[in-house]
């Protein structure tokens, strides 16, 4: 996502007129005035970047629906960006698709007059990630008894994180996870009950009968999954539930 916002980053000029009695005190008085006019356009630089970064968080949960705890920003802008100035600011994050969460570059750049930098920012950003609720043993396979959520920074996690257990549940623990550690997908492997093009018992059910044929599984599954399979009497492609190793039960209405 690009930013871009017409505000006016000239520099401040004194209004003031003194007198000139002494040299000395015109010259502090200048020096004194052209930091101030630098300040200034510092402070509207990190607020315009902070404004976009704030932007990309926003956009980033929403697109997992989840909600921010809390979040820190610092910002380092170059020295030399005290003498720039524009009348319409451009912002971009320079990996525009990773997550806005812990270190992050940007590009700052100007149409008129023209210019760019780059800006770098850190930012903390705490949400809900899964966890382990108590000690996990290798083998096991998850449940929504042994997951747990808990507030944590992702700035160090932005590459391994899960902030739901939907996707975890039936998964089985490669290694063995602590109490309260982040539970992920490197820790996890799935634990399939049915293989694909594997030969499997498919339970049918209706209102008025219950069957059990020979069909092949189409798709791979763990417990409780939906997956497509291929009854080998009719030749008909159902959807089934994975129940059980090598087990798939169908309701057909």
């Amino acid at each position: 996502m690009s930013y871009c916002n017409k505000f006016n980053l000239r520099h401040v000029k004194a209004e003031a007129i003194l007198p000139i009695r002494n040299g000395a005190f015109f010259l502090f008085f200048g020096i004194i005035s052209l930091l101030f006019s630098a300040n200034v356009l510092a402070s509207n630089f990190q607020k315009e970047i902070k404004r976009y970064i704030n932007s990309e968080i926003t956009h980033y949960l929403g697109s997992i629906n989840k909600q921010g705890q809390q979040k820190k920003i610092a910002l380092y802008i170059p020295a030399a960006a005290k003498e720039l100035s524009c009348d319409q600011l451009s912002i971009n994050r320079v990996k525009p698709n990773s997550i806005p969460a812990g270190r992050i570059r940007l590009t700052v750049s100007c149409a008129d007059p023209i210019w760019q930098f780059r800006a770098t920012a850190k930012v903390d950003l705490w949400l809900n990630l899964v966890v382990a609720k108590r000690d996990l043993q290798r083998g096991e396979v998850l449940s929504n008894e042994l997951l747990n959520y808990d507030s944590i920074n992702i700035a160090k996690h932005v590459y391994g994180m899960e902030t739901s257990t939907n996707e975890l549940i039936g998964m089985t623990v490669k290694r063995n996870i602590k109490q309260g550690d982040l539970v992920t997908r490197r820790q996890l492997e799935n634990n399939y009950l049915v293989n694909k093009e594997q030969h499997i018992k498919l339970l049918i059910s209706t209102s008025s009968f219950t069957a059990s044929v020979k069909a092949i599984a189409l798709e791979e599954g763990i417990r409780g999954q939906m997956i497509k399979v291929k009854n080998l009497s009719s030749g008909k492609i159902v959807e089934g539930q994975v129940i059980d190793k090598g087990v798939v039960k169908a309701t057909l209405l």
